[in-house]
């Protein structure tokens, strides 16, 4: 009865514990939603009033990209981003001109190669795409904001602003992401090995080890994500990026020490599994900036077969003070590949980007002369759905599809009941603005483009256009053009020149088993060149997360048992390569 009790007071504590959590979580989208759309409003309208009315469109397209430059950390290379950054978006402005002012064989080459160019650099084999909003933003500019030439270089100097922009949101939202991202995920990484494995233990009962065995592989998987993005260049991370990932493998190899020491010793479970509870807190204290002192190798008094236990403590603890260490951060060890390698490694060839640039540059070329060539006004709509629903992977075109079509008829009905009703531009300009902002509490595709279908048709009917009749008309228009576009999107990418999954997965498999024979073998050698050690370790983690993704939905039965294979040779590389390195964990910066 007490038992029944106490776990019923349990129950209610987590209850209480998890609506607390999601009004937390609430109030956090509603201020972060809030001051977002805020901010957009005002740096429009501040930007038009520097740059001038014709340049508002750009004010809108870096509003976009901001946002969505932050599923990517460039925060570790300042200068050289905003370089990029200001090529690129100098190069959109001057290529958007020239398409719209050139004769039409020009005009296709330039764009062809404009497009061909973005989609390659901003498309990633095995980390999150962010080539959509250079593409949208690259057609908002020649449909949306074409210009004369005396006012490009307005134009130009505008689109240098939005670099400068970009990088400052960067530095004001994500300065500190390394730090709180290593903090966060390796707080999770010692959490579940103290409540999912030490705890566990000590009452007796383990449940699924597998299953938390797997958590701290996708936890370390996500921090060695992290560390990527921070890199200044390829083949150049810093010492403490090093140690970084040293302490997730580092824990990773702890719990699995942990699990095969107590299975082979479980007359010593006791004592060693408090000791390893107290070194853990340590490790969680010093990491939460609690503590400033982590112990010393007396201090860990271990014998016997806990010997190795202790070794792996004291690494971690090396590691972590390494990792937080002010001079490791901006010290990066010279790599000894060929300039040659180097350019190699950095444009990463890749089979399905180069396909699917050529692919698309090719389409939306094409499409934009015809629609330019036919003068269809509209004909924009029909150009943004084919860049949208143009993937890389042809699997994943039908779904978008099917969200894309529902969100027209869905933002389409409710675009008719709003612009029909209201007639007066301040009621259909706060409707547009209303679905803006709604925009921000949404995150599927479909939810998102039903409040774009609703903004787009309202600028349109906006000052002219009244009545169910006409407004109808125009919501028929814009379903037509994307009903045109998935025709066109469907046919080119799923049957004339489909790339698929599968293709692409027996790619990745391809280069996944080199990176692991590679690592492998360059922990045989005498002398490892560090940044390329490092740097193959994080490929292969990253081929590994693609592939799981890419297995798991197409159902690959066996791939799970090849891939924990590789783990196991990675991680006795690993170990062969801090043993073959004396030097390695007392290695100091002059």
């Amino acid at each position: 009865m007490i038992h029944e009790s106490n776990k019923c007071r349990e129950e209610i504590c987590n209850l209480k514990k998890k609506i607390a959590d999601i009004k937390i979580s609430i109030q956090n989208k509603f201020q972060f939603s809030t001051l977002s759309f805020l901010f957009i409003i005002l740096y429009v309208n501040i930007f038009q009033l520097i740059f001038g009315k014709e340049n508002s469109i750009v004010g809108v397209i870096f509003t976009i990209m901001m946002s969505a430059s932050m599923v990517r950390d460039l925060t570790g290379a300042m200068l050289r981003h905003f370089f990029i950054q200001t090529v690129v978006l100098v190069w959109m402005a001057i290529s958007a001109y020239l398409v719209t002012t050139l004769p039409a064989v020009l005009s296709v080459f330039i764009n062809f190669l404009t497009l061909a160019v973005i989609l390659y650099a901003y498309t990633y084999e095995y980390a999150q795409h962010i080539y959509f909003p250079y593409i949208l933003s690259y057609l908002f500019l020649i449909f949306l904001g074409p210009i004369k030439l005396v006012q490009l270089p307005t134009r130009l100097l505008a689109m240098l602003a939005g670099a400068v922009s970009i990088l400052l949101y960067q530095w004001i939202m994500g300065r500190n992401r390394i730090i709180e991202t290593a903090r966060d995920i390796l707080s999770k990484m010692i959490d579940e090995i103290q409540n999912q494995i030490i705890k566990q233990l000590l009452n007796g009962t383990v449940n699924d080890v597998d299953a938390v065995n797997d958590n701290l592989h996708k936890e370390l998987s996500q921090l060695i994500a992290a560390v990527y993005d921070r890199r200044k260049k390829a083949l150049c991370i810093s010492e403490a990026s090093f140690s970084m990932i040293d302490v997730g493998r580092g824990l990773e190899s702890l719990s699995l020490s942990i699990q095969e020491y107590i299975k082979e010793n479980p007359e010593n479970e006791l004592e060693i599994l408090q000791k390893l509870n107290l070194q853990l807190q340590d490790f969680q204290r010093y990491i939460h900036q609690e503590t400033v002192e982590l112990p010393e190798t007396e201090d860990l008094q271990w014998q016997g077969a806990s010997a190795i236990l202790k070794h792996q403590l004291l690494y971690i603890s090396n590691r972590l003070k390494r990792m937080s260490d002010p001079k490791h951060k901006i010290h990066y060890r010279k790599t000894a590949m060929t300039l040659r390698t180097q350019l190699q490694i950095a444009l990463n060839y890749s089979p399905v980007r180069i396909v699917y640039a050529l692919r698309t540059a090719c389409l939306l070329a094409l499409a934009v002369q015809a629609v330019q060539a036919l003068h269809l006004t509209y004909g924009k709509w029909l150009l943004f759905t084919l860049a949208s629903l143009s993937l890389p992977y042809a699997d994943d075109i039908p779904a978008k599809i099917k969200k894309r079509l529902c969100a027209t008829l869905i933002g389409g009905f409710i675009s008719l009941l709003i612009y029909a009703a209201i007639p007066s531009i301040m009621g259909r300009t706060v409707a547009m603005m209303l679905s803006g902002y709604l925009s921000f509490y949404f995150t599927d595709y479909r939810d998102t483009f039903i409040c774009s279908t609703i903004g787009a048709l309202g600028g349109t009917v906006l000052l002219n256009v009244y009545g169910v009749v006409s407004v109808g008309y125009f919501v028929l228009i814009r379903l037509g053009y994307i009903l045109m576009g998935i025709m066109i999107a469907f046919i080119v990418n799923c049957i004339i020149s489909p790339y698929t999954r599968k293709q692409a997965t027996y790619q990745l498999w391809k280069k996944y088993h080199q990176v692991v024979e590679q690592l492998k073998y360059s922990c045989t050698r005498s002398q490892v060149d560090a940044q390329l050690y490092y740097s193959l370790v994080i490929q292969a983690f990253m081929l590994e997360t693609k592939l799981k993704e890419n297995t798991t939905k197409a159902d690959w039965a066996r791939s799970q048992e090849f891939l924990r294979e590789c783990q196991y040779t990675i991680r006795h590389a690993h170990r062969r390569f801090i043993k073959g390195n004396h030097n390695f964990l007392n290695y100091e910066i002059s």
